[in-house]
């Protein structure tokens, strides 16, 4: 059963691809970003599946992070929950949108936001 994606198979490029965006989130670079490019151009998924598979990816490396940074004292529970709860809020409110919306209009926004991030990166003073 392939669900969504067609072809089964995961290949060397799949598993390149996803260990390059992994690598380059855990340095901050935005690799979850790439990581829906790749799955949309290369692979032709559907955006908001490749942006479902994004959000997973990302939730389960801050999820595993959780452990180390708790042991460091690093965690602020109550930041953790108001943020949690704020997100999993506007996390509906933008599902309920996203399927209003035209697959169209959803690639070209998020290609937008890409590009505005990029160049803010590119523009920030360290």
């Amino acid at each position: 059963m392939g669900g969504v994606i067609d072809d089964d198979k995961m290949t060397v490029l799949d598993v390149i691809a996803a260990a390059c965006a992994a690598a380059l989130s855990g340095t901050g670079v935005g690799g979850g970003g790439l990581l829906v490019i790749y799955l949309s151009l290369i692979k032709g998924l559907p955006q908001l599946c490749c942006q479902g598979i994004n959000l997973i990816s990302f939730a389960s490396s801050a999820a595993g992070a959780v452990p180390f940074r708790s042991k460091k004292r690093r965690v602020n529970a109550r930041a953790v929950l108001m943020i949690g709860g704020v997100g999993a809020l506007f996390s509906f409110f933008g599902y309920t949108l996203a399927n209003l919306l035209d697959a169209g209009v959803l690639r070209t926004a998020f290609g937008a936001f890409l590009v505005f991030c990029g160049i803010k990166t590119l523009r920030r003073k360290n």
